[in-house]
Parts: C-alpha cells; structure tokens; sequence
C-alpha cells in the first residue's frame, strides 16, 4: 500500500516501521489489549507505548525474534492480524522520518483558500473539530484511511491543501555525556560561554543591548519562567498542547529553558549566564513534551502549527525552532509562511530553525524555503561531525543546500531548570548540544540586529546574518557556501555593525529629504 500525501504540491512518500504499528484498541482492561496483542503474535505488550491524549499505542511487530520476516512483511502481517482481533478498533502502520516515528490520527487538516470552501466537510461527511477561515481541522470514521480522505478533500474546488494531522514522536537533541563539573550555582558564568566570544557577541553588547520590545518566541517544550536568569524577560507564555497560557515544562523537560538561556538569558545581574540578546523579550511558546525523563518528544503537527500562531499573532519579532525531523506538513508551513510575511505589522517575522543532528540531509521544517536553516559548528571553527575535535563523536550536523549559517553548538554554558530537575542538579548546563543548541544564538543574533533597527524587515535580518558570515572551517566554500556551513558561522559584532551603519544611512537619508522639501525662507 502506497503512503503518500503531497505537501506544496509535490509528493510526499512515507516508508512504514517495520518493527512498530499503532492500535486503537476498543474499551476495556489492559488484560484485554494484552490478550489481543498476544492473538496477533505481536508485542510484548509490555513494552508498549501508550500516546497520550491519542487513544494509540505502540507495539513491537514480533513478540520474538524468531517471528521477524522480511521487514515489510513484518509490518503488514502484524497489521492484519491486529485488525482481525475483536479487541481493536484499528490498526495503522507507523512511520520512520528522520529517525522519528510518525502516526497518522483520525484528524485531517483542511487547507481553505476562502472561507466558504468549508462545506466541503459536510460533502464527505466529516466531523469538524476546529474551524478557523483559513482552516479546518475535522475527523474521519473509525477506519477510514486519512491518506485516501485527504487525497479525495484536496481535489475540491476551494481547498489548497489536505494531509493527516501526524504525531511525531521523537528525540530532539543528542545525547550529553562528559566527566562531572565542578558546582556552577550562583557562579558568574559569561567566561564560560565561549560562543559569545567566538561569535563576536561580547564586543556586540558594547554597541547594542537588546530591546525589550524584540520579542524572540521559544517554540519549545516550555520554558521554566521562574528561572533568576529568565524571569524578569517573559512575555506572554502560550501551551499549544493544551490551548492555555499555563506553559511551564515538565520538571525533567529542560531544552526549552536551555534555548531560552542562549537567546536571551537577562544578564547583569552577576549571578549566571547571558544571552545574546540580553535585554530582549521572550515569549515561550510550548508544543511538546515528554511523559517521563528521558522519554520522547509528544506533538502533533496541528499543535505546532497553533504555536506557531500564537507566537507571531502575538508580536514575536523572531521565532526560534530547536525541533524538526517529522514529516513535512502544508499546515505547518503556511503559518511560516504568514509569520513571514505578515508578523511585525507586515514587515515579516525572522525564522530560525535547526537543520537537525543525524549527519545527513536538513529536516523538515528547516528545508522550507525563506528561513534560516541553523548548522552547528564547535569551539574550533569546524563544522560539527562526529570527528570534529569537540569529541562529541556520536552525532554531526545535519548539512545540504539548505543551510544558511552555523553557530557553536557543543558545550554551550546556558540555562537549566534548577534545583535536582532539568538536565543538572544546578540552575545552568555546561554542555548543551545539537544544532538545538545552535539555533537559539542565531535567534538571539537576529534580535539584537533588530535592536538596532527595528525597521528592517524580517528577510533584511536574515540577510545581514549570512552576508556577515565568517568564511570558517574544513570545508570549502563555492560561490560564497558550503552544505556545512551555509555562508559561514555566525558574526554577531558585523551583524550588529552593519545594522547600525543601515539605521544611521537611513536616517540620514530621511534628514536629507525633509531638508530638501522645506520650503525656502
């Protein structure tokens, strides 16, 4: 069977992991499912998944070695005979993109070129769960193949897109590992954040602080707004998975606080660490979480896509995206697309994001046209590969001709949830990671290039980034870029100077003007 939808009308094919399905099981005790499971040949059912707030678990495809097939048969038979047992509703495959899993749901997104196209829904006998005038988010029956629906909606007069609403469940960063460090809480922390010297930063806080009317959103797992380091910059928190404003992380989901520490941690108070746009606003913005410690990323492509809303709906100048890896959605990049060219009262929001951590091709969102796609390089001006002398030999920087810039993003000193949660037992990380790591100093970058002028346009910022570039690393550049490094690692100093210089000719120019349309005395 063909998995398949399109996304800015080309084709996105999706390939099933064999050694997982997801099941919707009808009501009744877990001995049940359990029981179900076992009639199929399939789990154990021990080691299940239970999605939250999805009705869907995840169970291995063979309940022994001995049962595993070719992988694709594996998958299939282990589909059949789930949907064969009384105990389930439905069994559906589950997908492997960029080393996540990924599930459809009984949710179809909608795409609207007008508002009166949404009668379509009725047509196919759908129920409607959200209706916005550009969107609609409705459910299929028990059973019904979201693929084949969304293929049939996409074919109506009115509709400019249609695709399952996926869940992704994933990890986000790589591994930490390194020897003990020594206590950090309360310590005054800026020499220990080489990336702030290594990109200039430092210098650039001579000329400009950040404004705290740039606002940068943290689309995230939450920011612990109570953290000394952050509180006093928090604006407007939103919770995307929940539809409230209640978005503090869970006590061990700690990379949202991390990010938001590198963007944009207050500075001056002599007790951690500073961002690079200290001074600026930040606006958290949660579309993930994970169950327990050490468990994986939980979200929906509608839930990102509503955060994504809120956060330029809401006046962030910058949105700042450490996450990416599911699969490619319309619904997700047309709200991109308006941040772009609506957010900032039509001048268009900056949008940063990672192009992920598995030493290959950029992931979805960062392969979006017109954002800036965010590579890690380390402490030695090398771009991040597993034999790159940081010694972080298990993960490298996901690279192509998507990438417009790196930044450090190995042992980056930055904000943590404090006391015994987060990632230490202090307030701060020494070793923060992963082009997650990297993208909120470009986030931070961004906003303090908009704090010296904030006429710029959103597409301006981004362009004053890469042109300021260092031409750095083991790899070399053609016709100005390379798949590592884009135009270069980040410079904030020039960034900032050569915003300045714009604001100052701009001035000028106004001045020259009105000179020159006053009238003679």
């Amino acid at each position: 069977m063909s998995y398949e939808y399109k996304v800015a009308g080309q084709p996105v094919r999706l390939d099933p992991d064999p050694t997982v399905v997801a099941v919707r099981f009808k009501p009744g005790p877990k001995s049940f499912r359990a029981g179900a499971t076992a009639a199929a040949g399939v789990g154990p059912f021990s080691s299940r998944f239970e999605v939250p707030g999805e009705e869907l678990t995840l169970v291995p495809t063979a309940a022994a070695p001995s049962a595993v097939g070719p992988s694709m048969e594996r998958a299939s038979t282990a589909l059949r005979a789930l949907n064969a047992q009384d105990g389930v509703s439905h069994a559906l495959p589950v997908f492997r993109v960029a080393g996540n899993q990924v599930v459809t749901t009984d949710r179809v997104i909608v795409g609207l070129d007008t508002p009166q196209a949404a009668h379509v829904v009725s047509k196919h006998g759908l129920e409607v769960l959200k209706a916005e005038p550009e969107r609609l988010v409705v459910r299929v029956s028990e059973g019904a193949d979201p693929f084949a629906v969304s293929e049939a909606l996409s074919l109506e007069p009115g509709v400019s897109y249609a695709e399952p609403d996926f869940v992704t469940i994933g990890r986000h960063v790589p591994k930490r590992v390194g020897p003990p460090q020594p206590p950090i809480l309360n310590d005054p922390l800026i020499q220990r954040q080489y990336a702030m010297t290594i990109t200039g930063t430092a210098e650039a806080w001579k000329l400009q602080e950040g404004d705290p009317k740039i606002r940068i959103a943290i689309l995230d797992e939450g920011v612990q707004t109570l953290h000394p380091d952050l509180a006093a910059a928090i604006v407007d928190p939103f919770d995307a998975t929940q539809g409230d404003q209640e978005q503090e992380p869970n006590h061990w989901d700690g990379h949202g606080t991390s990010c938001a520490g590198l963007a944009a941690a207050v500075g001056g108070n002599e007790i951690g660490v500073r961002g690079v746009a200290a001074g600026a606003s930040l606006m958290p913005v949660r579309i993930a979480y994970s169950q327990v410690r050490e468990g994986p990323w939980i979200t929906s492509n509608s839930v990102i896509r509503d955060g994504i809303k809120w956060a330029w709906t809401h006046g962030a100048d910058v949105l700042s995206n450490s996450w990416g890896g599911g699969a490619p959605s319309n619904d997700i990049s047309a709200e991109f697309e308006r941040a772009r060219k609506q957010g900032r009262n039509g001048l268009g929001c900056v949008v940063v994001i990672a192009a992920g951590n598995t030493f290959d091709d950029v992931t979805f969102p960062a392969t979006l046209a017109d954002v800036l796609t965010v590579a890690a390089s380390n402490e030695y001006d090398e771009a991040k590969t597993p034999t790159s002398r940081d010694g972080e030999t298990w993960w490298g920087t996901c690279h192509g001709p998507e990438v417009d810039v790196a930044a450090p993003g190995v042992h980056n000193m930055t904000t943590d949830i404090g006391g015994a949660d987060g990632y230490t037992p202090d307030d701060y990380i020494p070793n923060f990671n992963g082009t997650s790591s990297a993208t909120p100093i470009v986030a931070g970058a961004c906003a303090l290039v908009l704090s010296a002028d904030p006429s710029l346009t959103g597409t301006q910022v981004a362009r004053i980034i890469t042109d300021t570039a260092q031409k750095v690393g083991q790899f070399p550049y053609a016709n100005g870029r390379n798949d590592y490094f884009g135009a270069g690692r980040l410079d904030v100093l020039a960034a900032v100077r050569m915003a300045q210089d714009r604001r100052k000719a701009s001035k000028a120019s106004a001045s020259a003007a009105a000179t020159a349309a006053a009238p003679a005395k």
